[in-house]
């Protein structure tokens, strides 16, 4: 799962990834977006100081712009403009649509009047400095012509007659006004209207608006000009509509605006298709597992997908299809989880069968004893009845062996209980493994049982001692002995052998017979509770956990138990035992 997690933590920092350049773009864009509003409307304020400042943007250093070839037509497009562009000595260095009449260079006194006036000889101006780096200092002047500046000045220096206009002239004044839809109100200094002349009425303003005008000139839909005749005191105040209809996009931001907009553009169109494909890629997989799952909460642990299933996620040669590659571990998962549950009911299924046998045979095992003894019981109880001693002592003798089967019954039950609950208590010994088997097998050759059943032991050379709990491993050899004996028919030889293991890190028990072997399904079943062969010449009925308590002790010994037999040639149980255990 480790690369499943790598291949998520891939795709999703990719989408991610995206999805963050996207909002640096929308962030970017929006500052961008946001700055370009910002010039405009400091452009709509005052047209011409916009574009001046934009010209000495574009432009730089004029010598440098020049050395590569440009022209400062290119930049200044507008025929009524002219440009004039002066050093720190006051030489104009570079110009154009100058007209004849201008200077080619400015003292002192030229410019400080150029700020006062803001005009040059009939040309308003507007002005801004320019320092590129690691350069002088550059003064660029823009020109153009407005009729109400030209107009008050015409009308001060023609028609001013002690700050007022002569009856002979107010005709002709009345005359341009109304032509230019214009208005003069000439002020005395107490605020008072002394004079009126134009087509409409004059617009008051308040004082800061006078400021803001000035600043902001293009924000109204007139222009007002203010003159002071000083010998008077009388102001002449010239409102003319605004003529500014030069309303062209800003050059500066144009470009980029597109281009990152285009951007931002692709960037979403990517991002849409980006979750489109992430709600395919990653949906289609969990609808799968989800039907998938529901099957397995049915018990339908066989059919893990469907036929159609199948066609959308396996390709014809067996391989996962690509969108589904990311889940590659999960699908193998499912199948290993698939087969697993599959095998566990299989198991449950016949450990329950199992269960139900053992539970019949235990409750036969029980009852047949238990039904010989009460027999036994009601015929010694009937009193019409008179026993010799060989009846009576053939009665206790069955009472005897049918007590003892059930004792062993018990017991079996117990041990097998202890061992698996039990194991930590277990105190283990260290023995010579010679001596050990030694012991057990001349039990065996004494027992009367195993008259018929020649044994023959083989110790290991030289001796060698283990570490066993001494109770529990006779009782397991003893069972897999009993076992040789009560499967097979008599004068079936028993060899017992040990011998050294191959790594030399343990021993090797094998107890070996010549008997009637067993088939696949018996070994299948061989260590499993409560199972009974299907020996049908046993002679003694058994408990059907003898081959579970011998592999379990095994176990606790830290060894294991194999069986290898084949029908009619015999078995050879092999116990291995390590030498150091843990």
């Amino acid at each position: 799962m480790k690369k499943l997690r790598g291949r998520l933590f891939f795709h999703f920092s990719i989408q991610f990834g995206f999805i963050a350049l996207l909002m640096i773009v929308v962030v970017f864009l929006a500052t961008l977006i946001g700055g370009y509003f910002l010039v405009e409307m400091d452009r709509d304020a005052d047209y011409y100081q916009y574009q001046v400042e934009e010209l000495a943007i574009d432009v730089g250093d004029p010598l440098e712009y020049k050395k590569n070839d440009n022209d400062i037509s290119d930049v200044l497009k507008t025929e009524n403009m002219w440009l004039q562009i002066i050093d720190e000595e006051g030489n104009v260095i570079e110009s154009e649509n100058v007209p004849a009449d201008l200077k080619e260079r400015y003292n002192s006194i030229d410019i400080a009047q150029m700020k006062e006036r803001e005009q040059l000889a009939e040309y308003s101006i507007k002005y801004t400095l320019e320092k590129p780096l690691f350069t002088d200092t550059y003064l660029f002047v823009l020109g153009y012509q407005e009729q109400g500046a030209l107009l008050i000045n015409e009308l001060i220096e023609n028609v001013n007659t002690n700050g007022s206009i002569a009856e002979a002239d107010q005709s002709e004044v009345e005359e341009t006004l109304n032509q230019l839809e214009g208005t003069l109100a000439i002020y005395d200094d107490n605020g008072d209207i002394v004079q009126q002349f134009g087509s409409n009425e004059h617009i008051e303003v308040s004082p800061l608006e006078m400021i803001e005008r000035d600043i902001s000139p293009d924000h109204y839909d007139e222009n007002q000009y203010t003159l002071l005749d000083r010998e008077s005191g009388n102001s002449w105040i010239l409102t003319v509509p605004s003529k500014q209809n030069q309303k062209q996009s800003s050059t500066m931001l144009k470009k980029p605006v597109f281009i990152v907009a285009a951007l931002a553009g692709a960037i979403l169109v990517i991002t849409l298709l980006i979750s489109f494909w992430n709600s395919f890629r990653y949906g289609s997989p969990l609808f799968i597992f989800a039907n998938w799952l529901n099957r397995m909460g049915n018990g339908n642990y066989k059919e893990v997908l469907t036929e159609q299933e199948k066609k959308k996620v396996y390709r014809k040669n067996g391989k996962l299809k690509r969108r589904y590659k990311l889940y590659k571990e999960v699908f193998q998962a499912f199948d290993e989880m698939a087969v697993k549950l599959d095998a566990s009911q299989k198991e449950r299924e016949q450990l329950e069968k199992s269960r139900e046998e053992w539970v019949a045979g235990i409750s036969h095992d029980l009852r047949t004893p238990l039904t010989t003894m009460e027999g036994y019981g009601r015929m010694l109880g009937n009193e019409q009845y008179e026993w010799s001693e060989q009846e009576l002592q053939e009665i206790g003798d069955t009472i005897t062996e049918k007590s003892g089967y059930m004792v062993d019954l018990i017991e079996d039950f117990t041990l097998s209980f202890r061992l698996k609950n039990d194991a930590n208590t277990l105190t283990f010994n260290l023995v010579s493994i010679n001596e050990s088997m030694e012991q057990i097998i001349e039990k065996f050759r004494k027992d009367v049982a195993f008259k018929d059943y020649p044994i023959v032991y083989e110790p290991v050379r030289p001796d060698r001692k283990i570490e066993v709990n001494e109770r529990l491993f006779e009782r397991m050899i003893d069972n897999l002995m009993y076992n040789a004996w009560k499967h097979n028919p008599q004068d079936t030889a028993v060899k017992v052998e040990v011998t050294q293991s191959e790594e030399e890190k343990g021993l090797e028990i094998r107890i070996t017979d010549n008997g009637t072997g067993m088939d696949e399904e018996t070994q299948k079943h061989l260590f499993t509770r409560y199972y009974r062969g299907t020996n049908t010449e046993e002679r003694n009925e058994g408990t059907g956990l003898g081959m579970s308590i011998a592999l379990q002790i095994a176990k606790l010994h830290q060894g294991t138990i194999s069986v290898q037999s084949e029908k009619d040639r015999g078995t050879t149980v092999t116990v291995f035992l390590p030498v150091d255990r843990d």
